[in-house]
């Protein structure tokens, strides 16, 4: 469903999942940002950071109550913000043994805005050639707009957002408020 005007959408939810495999981490923080100001629109936020579940669960070793709850988190939104780091080409092992544990079409429905960060800036074609792609082979649609940023440009979790950045947040938020 489309939306014609940004305002309160107390029905919907937004999950943000931080893939790095440290928290905190530079995508965590960028993540967080989104899901503020995505709260702050009146969608109702959770993040799962996926450094804190049971590598277990992850793995699918054996089933943990925190990994299910996380699945069910996806299920039930509307709208997610994926961040992971760019570690070799592609996104962090630990959002693909996350995604592996999702259903076929688990994202049916779904709009996902897409971040990422790297050491170089030639890296942020991940977001394209490897975030699009695992979002699409599960049903999902991936926002337009996307947030990259470098160690140049974010070095640090702790830093506040550049100009750039915080207007690269509220595109992606407007555009994420609008497609949910």
């Amino acid at each position: 469903m489309l939306r014609d005007t940004i305002g309160p959408m107390t029905d919907r939810l937004a999950i943000g999942i931080a893939g790095s495999l440290f928290a905190p981490s530079r995508s965590g923080a960028l993540v967080s940002a989104v899901l503020a100001d995505l709260d702050h629109q009146g969608v109702q936020t959770r993040l799962v950071d996926l450094a804190q579940l049971p590598a277990d669960g992850l793995l699918a070793r054996r089933k943990t109550a925190e990994v299910d709850e996380a699945i069910t988190l996806v299920a039930g939104a509307q709208v997610l913000v994926l961040g992971t780091p760019i570690y070799r080409a592609a996104y962090s092992g630990q959002l693909k043994a996350f995604f592996d544990l999702l259903p076929q079409a688990a994202l049916a429905g779904k709009v996902a805005g897409l971040i990422a960060t790297g050491a170089v800036a030639h890296h942020a074609l991940a977001i394209d050639h490897a975030l699009r792609p695992l979002v699409a082979s599960l049903g999902g649609l991936s926002a337009a707009h996307s947030i990259y940023a470098t160690d140049e440009t974010y070095p640090s979790a702790s830093e506040s957002l550049s100009e750039a950045l915080a207007t690269a947040v509220a595109d992606l938020v407007t555009e994420l408020v609008r497609l949910s």
